[in-house]
């Protein structure tokens, strides 16, 4: 009786610490990240309506697992990070791939790979050494048709053949994000209709800080733009922001830097110290609003790309009539501003910006830059080219080389200058949302080519720096001066 019991105890103990293949539970990490270290075939949710594609994908999934024993995850997860044997770990968004790729498969110690069904049959044999029948492959209606325009022989029908080949391997560039202080290459295992391109992140954090007024120049006008303050921060861990996603996409090798800025900006009437005589001349206005920005250098093409997405409120709830008012409050030989009350209702902002810029002469200690930019949104509508002209030290432009450190020190003189179309600007003409302005400027009022202009030095040492600058500003408006005004950065690495 002992003799049976301790029988069906043993069975019952291995039967409960038994693992079958490729049922290794999943570690969740929050709602949208799952980690992976164990070989899995992710199946992709298809964002088409293809019902028979749907169909053919469910068995040729069924037929996988069937065969391999391999773990077949039909993945809901936005991304997954896939840990391979030696301890290095890829991540890939999933939703990213949805439109390309139907199936991810991972062996733990190559990278993941994501292919279509057609290709399945060529990368399990690469990933698994381990041959698939050719029957488990059911190729889509799409490849199917592909194939059999392949065969022909007309001249037509060759050209057709060879536009839709031109279309299928359109755009096979799956980006890598490494940081910059990686040691390690990259060696992505070949597979057709798929091209790697690594793009190193700037790891360094930033600190910026900027103060703006017309206080500061050889002419103390204060109108106009009268101040401002910015706050801005450069960070590695920025590249996970779901803003991300809104930035200009780059399918090409290049150094790339996020950051975050927060900025208030105020704007005044020619004369502060009179009641505004809401006649020929600017509204006061004020506005607070926080940036995200994507910076993308490229050295092979001397290129600079860079996108920003705006968020913020123009109006009353910004704190620049208390701001002004308290500085002219402080300093007992100013004049208290009048005439806030009037200045631009409280409207939203939401603004992309986007700016392009190519090396016209770049030598060891001097560099020029031919830009072109534009602007859209509900704060200023605006499209512009002009040039940016620097001599001295300074750190690459176009990103750090491998194996190479920033420079300790860093001196330069600079020189901006730029014309620009303006189509809508909400600081003189009020915002989109909410019309009713004391005062605004009508559209015929507006002057709609504007130039603008910056020189100044530059320097830093190690982790600290400072900037000085003169900014310089056409008519904005029929009747307008010239304006004016000075600019301090400090710089601070974290």
């Amino acid at each position: 009786m002992r003799f049976l019991i301790a029988v069906i105890f043993s069975v019952l103990l291995f039967t409960g610490c038994h693992q079958q293949p490729g049922e290794k539970p999943i570690i969740k990490i929050g709602d949208t990240t799952i980690f992976i270290d164990y070989p899995v075939a992710v199946v992709i949710p298809n964002n088409r309506a293809d019902q028979a594609l749907k169909i053919e994908k469910e068995t040729v999934v069924e037929k996988i697992h069937a065969s391999r024993q391999i773990a077949v995850l039909d993945s809901k997860a936005g991304t997954m990070v896939f840990v391979k044997t030696n301890g290095d770990r890829i991540t890939l968004e999933i939703s990213k791939l949805s439109v390309r790729y139907d199936i991810v498969l991972f062996n733990t110690v190559n990278d993941p790979l994501p292919c279509r069904l057609a290709d399945l049959h060529d990368v399990m044999l690469q990933l698994f050494n381990n041959p698939v029948k050719e029957t488990t492959v059911i190729e889509p209606i799409q490849e199917r048709m592909f194939k059999q325009l392949k065969n022909a022989n007309t001249s037509r029908q060759k050209q057709r053949v060879n536009f839709l080949s031109r279309l299928k391997n359109r755009g096979r560039r799956l980006v890598v994000s490494i940081p910059d202080t990686s040691t390690k290459i990259f060696i992505p295992r070949m597979i057709p209709d798929i091209c790697w391109v690594v793009q190193r992140i700037d790891t360094r954090t930033i600190l910026r800080i900027t103060f703006e007024n017309d206080l500061i120049t050889y002419a103390n006008t204060d109108r106009y733009f009268t101040n401002g303050i910015s706050v801005e921060l450069q960070n590695p861990r920025l590249a996970r922001s779901p803003l991300q996603r809104f930035m200009i996409p780059y399918r090409h090798t290049a150094f790339v830097t996020y950051s975050l800025r927060l900025v208030q900006d105020m704007f005044t009437p020619t004369d502060t110290r009179d009641a505004p005589t809401l006649l020929n001349d600017r509204p006061y206005a004020s506005y607070l609003y926080l940036g995200y920005r994507k910076t993308i250098a490229d050295p092979a093409r001397k290129l600079r790309i860079s996108s920003q997405l705006d968020l913020g409120y123009l109006g009353q709830y910004s704190p620049g009539s208390y701001l002004q008012t308290l500085v002219h409050k402080t300093f007992p030989t100013n004049d208290i501003p009048q005439g806030w009350e009037t200045q631009i209702k409280t409207d939203l902002i939401l603004n992309y910006d986007f700016q392009v810029q190519r090396a016209i002469v770049r030598m060891n200690k001097l560099i020029l830059l031919a830009t072109a930019s534009a602007k859209g949104g509900t704060l200023s509508d605006k499209a512009g080219v002009g040039f940016q002209f620097q001599a001295g030290k300074a750190e690459p432009l176009f990103g750090l080389d491998e194996n190479k450190k920033w420079p300790n020190l860093e001196y330069y003189f600079f020189v901006k200058a730029d014309a620009g179309l303006v189509a809508y600007n909400a600081l003189l003409q009020g915002g989109m949302l909410n019309r009713e302005n004391v005062f605004t400027l009508k559209s015929n009022e507006i002057s709609r080519f504007v130039g603008s202009a910056e020189t100044g030095i530059h320097f830093r040492y190690k982790g600290t720096g400072i900037e000085l600058a003169q900014h310089f500003l056409t008519p904005e408006y029929k009747g307008g001066y010239w304006h004016k005004w000075g600019r301090i950065m400090l710089l601070f690495k974290l």
